[in-house]
């Protein structure tokens, strides 16, 4: 099993353009080298190989995982999609309108609603605000030019990162891996996403909708990952909300007095900012009481 990532990702997706590094992570299995996205699937199928690639605001990633009898096999058709994409118009354009379509269903669903309502009011003049799988007119305008680009732009040596674990040695990984990325370029472009305190002000956003269950998500500034206390705080969160049917949230909102069927809290983390947030579901009658308990 191999799992990589390069550092940048949707937070560096340009203006108008967002949902970029999503689709890409979408189209690098739809075909590339000389295999076509029947082929390159097909191969991938017949070799029970799983290949998938992710999009989140400061990584670009995948993933990989194969029977050891098929290690040269896995790796080639990993280091066709990260080299020589295709992006033939045939899956773009299937794949444009499978995230069309989802992004148009997420304009009814609650849970999405809420959590791009928080990180607008968050991060409203930052990358962070802006949603990773990006707009109707964002995904429309995104070109194959622009797809090429960001595959020559950002997968570079100098920002990767990977991580393996199986019936491997060293010394194989270390051959595999050099014929699998050494194709790749040894610098990304130049990048920086700045530094970002959230807006947490103490307001409280409701967005209508005509649903029966109101989904309720709630944040502030956090700690970031390399910060002398995110042990301490990571236990904190743990007792507050994170450790499932033992958090005091648990207790107290669901177990007591029964307002909602899952509350959690949660460190996030990220490269140029950090937040505590949380979230509960209940039924619309009783958001305010569940809110004073979770205050």
């Amino acid at each position: 099993a191999l799992r990589f990532a390069f550092r940048g990702g949707a937070g560096l997706d340009p203006m108008g353009k967002e949902g970029l590094a999503d689709l890409v992570s979408s189209l690098l299995d739809e075909g590339a080298g000389d295999l076509d996205s029947q082929a390159f699937q097909g191969r991938l199928e017949d070799m029970a190989i799983t290949l998938r690639f992710d999009a989140g605001y400061d990584t670009f990633g995948g993933r990989l995982r194969t029977l050891s009898a098929n290690l040269g096999e896995a790796f080639d058709l990993l280091r066709l999609a990260l080299t020589l994409p295709r992006f033939d118009d045939e899956p773009v354009a299937r794949i444009r309108g499978q995230i069309l379509t989802m992004i148009r269903r997420n304009l009814e669903d609650p849970d999405v609603i809420a959590g791009r309502t928080l990180r607008r009011a968050l991060f409203p003049d930052h990358p962070y605000g802006r949603p990773v799988m990006g707009t109707d007119d964002s995904i429309k305008s995104i070109a194959a030019a622009d797809l090429k680009r960001f595959v020559a732009e950002r997968l570079a040596r100098d920002n990767l990162v990977i991580g393996a674990v199986g019936d491997i040695d060293a010394d194989q990984l270390a051959t595999l891996l050099d014929k699998t990325f050494g194709g790749l370029p040894g610098q990304a472009a130049p990048w920086q996403l700045p530094e970002v305190t959230p807006a947490a002000t103490g307001r409280t956003i409701v967005v209508r909708k005509a649903v029966p269950q109101s989904a309720i998500l709630f944040a502030q500034a956090g700690i970031k990952r390399d910060d002398i206390d995110f042990y301490p705080a990571y236990v904190m969160n743990y007792i507050l909300g994170g450790g499932g049917f033992t958090s005091r949230l648990y207790s107290e909102v669901r177990e007591k007095r029964g307002l909602a069927y899952s509350v959690y809290t949660t460190l996030t983390p990220l490269e140029s900012s950090a937040l505590l947030q949380g979230g509960a579901g209940t039924a619309n009658a009783r958001v305010a009481e569940t809110l004073g308990v979770v205050r």
